[in-house]
């Protein structure tokens, strides 16, 4: 199996969307604030659109019914200030009397050509929805342009594309108001907690309200900030953060593939380290880069990204991108990334995107943030602390790859990299190489990866896991 470093043609519109900002809180005693619906609720609640139970809670678990649903559609219509029907229709359905209290969400509805109800003339109100009816409902609900897609293969995993929702799970998938689960797929017959719908009807509302083609997933993200580094970054959620010496490292774990470890990819399964290099001779974004041997393929762009010196470095053949920013005190963040080539591929390399639009210079953690670790910072005995440190459920191996990571591409680095192995084993020289000059490929089982190194300039040019020279 392929697994590809990084991804090619970097969207800069995703970047300067994914911005930092702190935590909405949800509002209700019953709703974690560290899950993800909890921004989608407070945001709701905020604007006047749910407003819980006589207790004061909101029950996020309970499921949501059709007339419910409805309700919250036509208050956000309300708070959007959409038009209404220009002439009322009848309605015919056997269960919905002019005595009940949805009735008039259900006639504006039914006139606005929302909902049409069952074959059998029903339109089922208490009826618990589904994922799919509440796409349908909320998109022709709260977007008077909308054009759904034309589906030709599966827009998710297990869903076929002649299915009657199959338009409205592209057209989500397309403008992020929805994101597959960790096998890929999306379960449209599930029916929806309020939480959830909470969620999906949210994304929607607030793309509107703030003119954006499509839903900035970072919006809600928790905030890692590094201050002692001078940086922050968001992370998403369902990923985990750890720290190893000054390195933060993000994982998504592979929930599907059984997957232990972020030292190797996994199909689902994707891990960004950020690193901090002290750049001590002050060299200038650009004269840092010239350092690293990316060659002549190498696709670079240097631009300012949230008020700092940015480059990003793509190989299109090998799949790599790396990120680059010079913090306002000199020093150099280096964020790498690597995903697997599974069906959650497309989703993990958007939300990297985010990862890297949300980047900012950094002080003093501010409310709602810290580093996002999942232990103390410990002291190293001289009044300092460091920034990050290792939980226990980090191998020595896995610190081992992540420090030999942070140097692929490191014009001259290959000795260090070397040294840092006891067990390297060269088991194969190519003399001619291609575009580069001789390359060797060691393997160490200490850590079950390949190194690929041209020999001419002493750099590691790439890494494997597994003992295999099929680069």
């Amino acid at each position: 199996m392929v697994y590809k470093r990084f991804f090619a043609g970097l969207l800069l519109v995703c970047l300067m969307a994914g911005g930092v900002s702190v935590l909405a809180a949800s509002g209700f005693p019953d709703v974690d604030e560290s899950v993800k619906t909890a921004g989608a609720i407070g945001y709701l609640k905020d604007n006047g659109i749910v407003s819980g139970y006589a207790d004061g809670t909101f029950k996020p678990e309970n499921t949501i019914n059709r007339a419910e649903a409805l309700k919250l559609v036509f208050l956000v219509r309300q708070s959007l200030k959409l038009p209404q029907a220009a002439q009322q229709k009848s309605i015919s359905f056997p269960d919905v009397k002019k005595s009940d209290w949805f009735y008039d969400y259900v006639v504006e509805a039914y006139s606005l050509g929302i909902v049409q109800g069952y074959n059998d003339g029903y339109f089922r109100p208490a009826n618990e929805i589904t994922a799919a009816e509440s796409l349908k409902i909320i998109y022709s609900g709260l977007l008077p342009d909308l054009q759904l897609p034309a589906v030709t293969e599966a827009p998710f995993v297990g869903v076929s594309p002649a299915e009657w929702y199959s338009p409205y799970l592209l057209y989500g998938k397309n403008r992020l108001f929805i994101e597959a689960g960790d096998d890929g797929g999306y379960r449209p017959e599930q029916r929806m907690s309020r939480a959830e719908f909470a969620e999906a009807i949210y994304r929607v509302m607030y793309t509107v309200q703030n003119k954006q083609e499509v839903f900035p997933l970072s919006t809600n993200w928790r905030v890692c900030n590094q201050a002692e580094l001078g940086y922050k970054i968001k992370r998403p959620y369902g990923w985990e953060t750890y720290g190893a010496g000054k390195q933060l490292i993000l994982w998504k774990k592979d929930q599907i593939n059984g997957q232990v470890s972020f030292a190797r990819l996994y199909p689902n399964s994707a891990v960004v380290i950020a690193a901090v290099d002290q750049n001590v001779a002050k060299l200038s974004l650009r004269a840092y880069l010239e350092q690293i041997e990316y060659g002549a393929q190498a696709n670079r762009q240097f631009l300012t990204l949230n008020g700092l010196p940015y480059a990003s470095i793509t190989l299109e053949q090998s799949g790599l991108h790396d990120s680059y920013f010079e913090l306002p005190d000199g020093r150099i963040l280096a964020v790498y990334a690597q995903t697997g080539d599974g069906p959650l591929n497309a989703q993990l390399r958007e939300q990297i995107r985010y990862m890297i639009g949300s980047v900012r210079s950094s002080g003093a953690a501010e409310n709602g943030e810290d580093n996002c670790l999942l232990e103390v910072a410990a002291s190293t005995g001289n009044g300092a602390s460091n920034s990050a440190t290792v939980p226990t459920n980090v191998s020595d191996s896995d610190r081992l790859k992540a420090d030999i990571l942070q140097l692929v591409l490191v014009k001259g680095a290959s000795q260090q990299v070397l040294d840092k192995l006891n067990d390297e084993l060269l088991f194969e020289t190519d003399s001619i190489g291609i575009g580069t000059g001789p390359v060797d490929y060691y393997y160490s089982s200490q850590i079950d990866l390949t190194l690929k190194i041209d020999r001419n300039s002493s750099t590691l040019l790439a890494t494997k896991s597994g003992q295999t020279s099929a680069f």
